[in-house]
């Protein structure tokens, strides 16, 4: 028995040395420890916009807020930079990360900077979001952070594009769903809804022309300037087709109370007459007003629709044009395959298959008076995902 077990071992300890050989033979070096792939690194913030130099005398951001998600590894870490800006970051895994600095300017510091006890003030990164933290690359990287006045005011809340289960092949019961995330009464009169074809944004790198959404569907909300309110705290939704979905497919949703509707008159399509229809600007293909089931990206965007530039089969909305920006896509972690440019969505959301009747909400972070959704503009770390959806409200 002794022997059969040396001979056992000796022939483990043999094929461990043979496979620890092929792999080198081969070019492939055997998978490195956790400690091996451990990177140091410094993050250094930095104001563009002069408003920290006005209150404190230098560029560098103190006490800002920065949270770095692992794309691959899913592991995600939050600092607060020091009174120079810097922020040492210790024993994290290589992976590409996912970058969102925050930095809330307070009254008195605006009174300093202004004269003016503004609020609604904040920095934050809207480049440079996606960093390779590897033991390769420089320990040092600067992070540009820039003033934007307020959030977004309005956003895009959930989006409902799977179809849903156990009925075939239906999908006519999807929406995307708008959130007032302010404190004051908006008005949708006029602005666009689009599908992004692409944005200039393939894998890490910009390509082409950075600053336009390329789009083939674009469409506005009707109105005249102050026909269609939107309360704070409020949601709309927007309907494919607004009908009792249930009729046709039992594990669908309802959609007949929608706020609006996508109608293409020029089709084969349902129309709720007691519903307002949303105005195609353009979309040349297609039976009725669709969204891909698995990658997509939606853009909400305040852009007169008669200063849209064609460009070859399509047209053109300016970056500066968008209210929020969502992307979705079937393996969130490949943002190699992103087409929305990372200063309006650094991420994505999804990991949904066809027909689950799955759908993508934002995540609370305040329900003290009124609602007040996640706008990282990261989709990573501002969503999740929903098994049953719900139109119209925020799910219970």
């Amino acid at each position: 028995m002794k022997n059969l077990k040396s001979i056992i071992l000796t022939a483990v300890m043999l094929l461990s040395l043979f496979s620890i050989r092929c792999s080198n033979i081969l070019g492939i070096d055997p998978k490195p420890e956790v400690t091996e792939r451990e990177v140091n690194f410094q993050l250094v913030l930095k104001d563009n916009s002069g408003l920290m130099n006005s209150i404190y005398g230098t560029d560098f951001v103190r006490n800002a807020t920065v949270t770095l998600k692992s794309n691959f590894l899913g592991e995600e870490y939050t600092f607060e930079s020091d009174s120079n800006g810097v922020i040492n970051v210790n024993k994290v895994i290589s992976d590409v990360y996912l970058v969102t600095a925050n930095r809330i300017i307070t009254p008195e510091e605006m009174v300093i900077a202004s004269g003016t006890a503004a609020s609604n003030v904040k920095l934050t990164n809207k480049n440079n979001r996606i960093i390779e933290l590897n033991a390769s690359n420089n320990n040092l990287i600067v992070v540009e952070m820039e003033m934007i006045v307020g959030s977004s005011p309005l956003i895009i809340s959930e989006i409902y594009a799977s179809g849903p289960s156990g009925s075939g092949l239906y999908y006519h019961d999807k929406y995307v769903e708008i959130f007032n995330q302010t404190d004051s009464v908006l008005y949708l009169d006029g602005l666009i809804i689009a599908v992004v074809y692409y944005s200039g944004y393939l894998g890490l790198n910009f390509v082409n022309d950075p600053a336009y959404i390329h789009s083939k569907s674009i469409w506005s909300f009707p109105g005249n300037g102050t026909d269609y309110p939107i309360q704070p705290g409020q949601f709309i939704l927007c309907a494919q087709d607004a009908i009792d979905h249930r009729i046709n497919a039992p594990n669908s949703v309802d959609l007949s109370h929608a706020d609006f509707e996508f109608y293409k008159d020029d089709a084969p399509d349902v129309d709720n007459p007691a519903i307002p229809n949303m105005i195609r600007i353009y979309q040349d293909a297609g039976n009725d007003w669709l969204i891909a089931g698995e990658r997509g990206a939606l853009v909400l965007a305040k852009f007169s629709a008669d200063s849209l530039l064609p460009y070859d089969d399509h047209f053109l909305i300016p970056y500066t044009a968008v209210l929020d920006g969502v992307e979705y896509l079937d393996d969130p972690t490949r943002l190699d395959k992103k087409i929305l440019n990372q200063g309006i969505d650094a991420g994505a959301t999804g990991s949904i298959q066809f027909y689950t009747g799955k759908s993508m909400e934002r995540l609370l972070i305040s329900d003290l008076g009124r609602k007040i959704l996640k706008d990282e503009n990261n989709s990573s770390v501002d969503f999740k995902i929903l098994t049953t959806p719900s139109p119209g409200r925020y799910h219970q």
